[in-house]
């Protein structure tokens, strides 16, 4: 048994068929170039978004981290923690995000110098930390093709004191 032969359509019609089709393949290679041009311009501003959304994401939680290690410093002289404890704890619960050697910034207040004594009770001790003492004057931060960023909140909790 033979295989059929195909159908033949019209001259004009196959003619038209195949110009059609290389039009078609010349216009693909044309789109190519045209995505890849396109992509080059989209580059950047896509990469800017993206470094953008994950660095001020690492300049949330340090910012966040810091308001943790302040507050758990503030609990800590409202039941009557020294001074220097309270900002020792405040650096412990902080994660790293307040350098070890910084307690001297870590601003402790109240009626009576910082302290929750039997005589304070009731009003408040507020525990403070500014974040332009921190390496670079603040939170960093750094989205390449743009210029840095330099937050620099001032973190404070306050507590009644319960001594």
């Amino acid at each position: 048994m033979q295989p059929r032969a195909p159908r033949r359509a019209p001259t004009g019609e196959v003619e038209a068929a195949s110009t059609q089709h290389e039009a078609s393949g010349v216009a693909r290679r044309r789109e190519r170039g045209a995505s890849a041009v396109e992509l080059a311009l989209l580059f950047p501003v896509i990469a800017i978004l993206l470094f953008g959304i994950i660095e001020f994401g690492i300049a949330f939680l340090q910012i966040q981290s810091i308001r943790t290690g302040v507050r758990e410093g503030g609990r800590a002289a409202a039941v009557g923690a020294q001074v220097a404890t309270t900002r020792q704890k405040t650096i412990d619960a902080s994660v790293g995000s307040i350098p070890s050697g910084h307690a001297g910034f870590v601003q402790v207040s109240s009626s009576a110098g910082g302290l929750c004594t039997p005589q304070n009770i009731g009003s408040d001790v507020t525990v403070t930390y500014d974040t332009a003492h921190l390496p670079g004057g603040g939170v960093v931060i750094k989205i390449p093709l743009l210029s840095d960023m330099v937050l620099h909140p001032v973190i404070k909790a306050s507590f009644r004191c319960e001594v």
